[in-house]
């Protein structure tokens, strides 16, 4: 801005150092076009300290916002923290006998008549009964998960 303002003041200093006379034609629209030259020069530095006064303000209203959003997320968190006390969802890791992948489940994904879950990396439906032992013995070693009485139920 200051180098328009240098411009526009050089030529206005440069009609009024050659005695343009304003009785004359050319010399007043010279001497007017100097006259709203000035005024767009004051105007852009009105402008420009407008633009300065906002870019102050969006700043100040960033710097709010962003400690709203850190107060609403530490609130969110606290009450995730609430919540997993309330209601524990029942989460399993599972290996697929297809492909060996392990993945890891709830009885929410599971097909509540079957028992049964898709293996996400073969596809392979994997029937979770075939995945628990039905021993008696609280000892065996065939390295299965005990199946609860209850989830015969299922």
């Amino acid at each position: 801005m200051d180098y328009i303002n240098e411009k526009v003041s050089y030529l206005k200093g440069l009609c009024d150092g050659l005695d343009i006379n304003e009785e004359t034609k050319e010399g007043k629209v010279l001497v007017k076009i100097v006259d709203v030259l000035e005024d767009i020069t004051d105007a852009l530095d009105g402008l420009n300290e407008a633009y300065e006064d906002l870019e102050d303000y969006v700043e100040m209203v960033d710097e709010d916002l962003m400690d709203v959003e850190d107060e609403l997320y530490e609130l969110e968190l606290d009450e995730d923290d609430y919540e997993d006390d309330d209601f524990e969802e029942d989460i399993y890791e599972i290996e697929c006998p297809n492909c060996g992948n392990e993945f890891i489940t709830s009885f929410d994904d599971m097909d509540d008549e079957d028992f049964q879950i898709e293996c996400p990396s073969c596809g392979y439906i994997v029937d979770l009964y075939d995945l628990m032992c039905d021993c008696e013995d609280d000892n065996c070693d065939c390295g299965l998960e005990p199946l609860n009485p209850e989830d015969e139920e299922l």
